[in-house]
């Protein structure tokens, strides 16, 4: 009996961290020029990052920004894919517009998870590896946080699909316009042992795709971005 080749396909990707990378950081209120996340304007409370200046390093454990002027309490948290903003008021007011503005050459993507900000929300833009986001104001109450979870480098997941041809190949593809993704294989999944697929892909209708030869054995496939 001849041995089958069992392929399962994975579409969950590998992500890119921001872990490690270096990003510069700013708060505006209102339009102004002067940037409060700078320590030396007298706002940066002990326990953030940007106490040592507006340029730090993204950590997995620790806040990179906070601004504490006694009307809020305003913090910039980046983990490994997310930017997450929490505004905490510490008066029941009307407040000004804000800005803060995010730099990094590794930003490459973002996409909005949650916004509980009043008025419109936090809107969002990336382009050329600033990320800069907009609050228009507007009533808030003491004590009451309000937050806004941003994805970074968290492109779409491809699905990836899988064809047998009439010599039992196995054409493995994807959409040509999901960039930056690499096909990864592994015989195992517990634990895994991905390593990439030298096969180059061709593009065929809009698809990438690779041939991998007749499979003995179970053969275990995934896409992941870097």
């Amino acid at each position: 009996m001849a041995a089958v080749g069992i392929v399962l396909v994975m579409s969950q990707p590998a992500r890119a961290t921001l872990i490690g990378t270096e990003v510069t950081g700013a708060l505006y209120f209102a339009g102004s020029s002067q940037n409060d996340f700078d320590p030396v304007n007298g706002w940066v409370p002990a326990g953030y990052l940007n106490v040592a200046g507006t340029t730090v390093t993204i950590s997995s454990n620790a806040v990179e920004y906070g601004y504490f002027d006694g009307t809020a309490t305003i913090t910039a948290d980046f983990t490994g894919m997310q930017l997450t903003i929490t505004d905490t008021p510490q008066s029941t007011a009307s407040y000004n517009p804000l800005q803060m503005v995010f730099t990094d050459s590794a930003f490459s993507n973002l996409g909005t998870v949650s916004d509980s900000f009043p008025n419109g929300g936090m809107t969002g833009s990336l382009s050329g590896g600033v990320i800069t986001l907009n609050w228009a104001g507007g009533d808030v109450t003491n004590g009451v946080s309000l937050q806004a979870v941003f994805n970074v480098n968290v492109p779409a997941s491809p699905l990836l699909s899988i064809q047998l041809t009439s010599t039992n190949a196995v054409v493995i593809s994807w959409p040509a316009s999901s960039i930056g993704f690499s096909l990864q294989q592994s015989s195992i999944l517990n634990p895994a042992n991905w390593v990439n697929v030298t096969n180059t892909p061709v593009v065929t209708n809009g698809l990438n795709q690779v041939m991998v030869p007749p499979l003995t054995g179970r053969q275990f496939y995934r896409l992941k971005f870097s």
